[in-house]
Order: structure tokens, then sequence, then C-alpha cells
């Protein structure tokens, strides 16, 4: 079977589907980041980071698993007042990620990963997987919707401890090291190298109210992109494979979902 949903046959889904594979659908989000990074990061973070913990779930623990078709704009508000952002209303978003795991839903399959890409898409992936929880419990399915933590996922914790990451780096929560270091190694070509600078932030901490990235940095970068190397973005990229293989071993082990028949 192959390892994309989108590469395969209805007839080769329908096998997946009676086989209970694991299915995986990858949130992305097309957002500036910054004046050094393409707007689809975030997409190809989603994108790549599903893919590459499939294959290392196949490779090294022997599951069946199927990656949908990345759903690459998000919820990316918070981004709008820079040119290139482009963002689901909310109400939009949540109804185009219930209705794409409903269908997977319905197609047979039992348990469902969402793996966000954007930490704006967050809260809309939890609503839109618990009104599908409520409506599954309430025909009596089986199934399951996991929503992947991201950064906060335990498993990809423990691999990011073993990462040895810049130093000094502050509010680096988007376009900053970490991101920058892993385009370098999946498309350096896009990375506008002279433009890794640090930026002149307008605050130096979180706002507890609901605030807008121009709010915060003029440049739309946080953190200090300069420190990125691609030995630090390789580092990363393995730490998000195995990370996601671990996760996806852990729901098979619980459901059964994903094991070899």
């Amino acid at each position: 079977m192959k390892l994309l949903w989108g590469e395969c046959t209805w007839e080769e889904i329908g096998q997946a589907a009676r086989e209970d594979y694991l299915v995986i659908l990858p949130a992305g989000a097309i957002e500036q980041h910054g004046p050094m990074l393409p707007v689809d990061v975030d997409a190809r973070l989603a994108e790549r980071g599903a893919r590459d913990g499939a294959q290392r779930a196949q490779e090294k623990y022997g599951l069946n698993v199927l990656v949908l078709p990345t759903l690459a704009y998000g919820q990316s508000a918070i981004h709008m007042q820079f040119p290139g952002t482009i963002s689901f209303r909310v109400e939009t978003y949540m109804a185009a990620l219930y209705d794409i795991l409903r269908a997977v839903v319905e197609t047979g399959f039992r348990s469902v990963v969402a793996y966000n890409g954007n930490g704006g898409n967050s809260a809309c992936l939890t609503a839109a997987g618990s009104k599908l929880m409520e409506g599954l419990t309430r025909e009596g399915r089986d199934a399951k919707v996991y929503i992947h933590l991201g950064w906060d996922e335990p498993f990809f914790q423990e691999e990011l401890a073993k990462v040895k990451r810049p130093e000094g780096e502050h509010m680096g929560i988007h376009a900053a090291s970490v991101e920058t270091a892993e385009m370098l190694v999946d498309r350096p070509h896009l990375v506008v190298r002279e433009k890794m600078m640090k930026p002149t932030l307008k605050r130096q901490d979180v706002p507890a109210f609901v605030w807008r990235t121009d709010e915060i940095t003029e440049t739309g970068a946080f953190g200090d992109p300069s420190l990125a190397t691609p030995e630090f973005g390789e580092a990363m990229w393995e730490a998000v494979a195995e990370g996601l293989a671990r996760y996806l071993a852990a729901i098979s082990a619980e459901r059964g979902s994903g094991a070899p028949r």
C-alpha cells in the first residue's frame, strides 16, 4: 500500500479502511514568516512532518499509515496585516476540518490523527474534533479523532530534549531559529539569508489579550533567525519524525489501528 492517500485509487483506500489503517491529516497555513522565509512554511512543516513521521512509523514500528493531502490553508488571522497571509475565518476553518475528518471516518477508518503545523490552528482543530466526537458518540460509531499537540506533545518533547539548541533566543515562537533552521535543510533556496536578522521586538512577552503579530514585531519575525544552522535543522526534522512515529505507535498499541494484518 502507498503512504500517501492522494496517490491511492479508491479501491486501495477502501482496502486500507478494511485493514484499519491509521490516517493522518496534516494541517498547515499560508502566512508571513518574516522577511527571510516563504509564506508556506507551516504548510510544508505539516506536510513533511506528517510524511516523515508516517514513514518512520512504517519502517521502525511496522505500522500501516496513510497521509491525507495537506490542508494548506489555516487560521492565520493574527498575521493578516502582512501581505501574503491567507486565513480562513474561524467558522470556515472549523467546518472544513470537520468535513474532512468526517469523510475519513465515513470511509470506514477508525483512527484519524490531525497533525498541526501552525499554532493558530489549535483551537479550531480541538473544536472540530470535539464536534465530530459528539456526533460519533451519538451515532454509536467506534472511531476516534486524535489532535496531535505539536510542540507540546510529550513524545516530541522527549526527542527535542536530545537536540542541542541555539543559546540566547527569546520569544522564538514564530519565524525564528527553529523554522529557519528547518527550511535551511528542507528548501535552502527559498531562505533569504541576508535577512536572517534578529528583529527588534515591540514587547518582550506574549500578551494576555488576543494579539496581532504587528503588535509585537514590525518584521513578522520573533526570536532570532540568525541563530539557525543546517545542523540544528537536521536535528529538528529527526525529532519531528521520531516523535510522531512514537505517537502513532502509542495509538496503535491502544486502539489496534495501524497494526499489520
